[in-house]
């Protein structure tokens, strides 16, 4: 029986430490002190904004006009889009632009101090907003 006991409690050790290692990095962000956006933020900082945002090692540029067309470029060059965004009453920007086919991607936006990042529906880190310039387009 006690070795019953002993499989029981390393299962239940194993099963904790894969629960605590399937952290999102959203969860992480939040849980760091960081702060999601409220739709009423998202549209203040992004509508009628160009948007300087990295992911990786590339630097974009979009800018969300108030029609709902978002439009972006590489900033070094070869690629340009445009689209269409949506904030959603849940607090997520949603975007899809022309190579999406009409499906929309939705994004929750954190902020911890200075630093705004847009993290995927699964919870990854896909941008981090280095800047916001109010403008009437690219």
């Amino acid at each position: 029986m006690s070795g019953l006991k002993t499989a029981a409690a390393s299962l239940a050790l194993v099963l904790t430490i894969g629960a605590a290692s399937a952290e999102t990095e959203l969860d992480t962000a939040l849980s760091n002190g960081g702060s999601q956006l409220t739709s009423d933020q998202l549209a203040e900082l992004l509508i009628g904004h160009i948007v300087t945002a990295r992911s990786g090692d590339k630097t974009f540029r979009f800018f969300y006009d108030p029609s709902n067309v978002i439009t972006g470029e590489l900033t070094n060059g070869g690629w340009e889009g445009s689209g269409a965004f949506a904030i959603t009453d849940t607090d997520q920007v949603c975007v899809s632009m022309a190579a999406d086919m009409g499906r929309y991607r939705c994004l929750t936006a954190v902020r911890h101090g200075d630093v705004v990042r847009k993290f995927d529906v699964s919870g990854k880190m896909t941008f981090e907003l280095l800047g916001f310039e109010p403008s009437t387009g690219l």
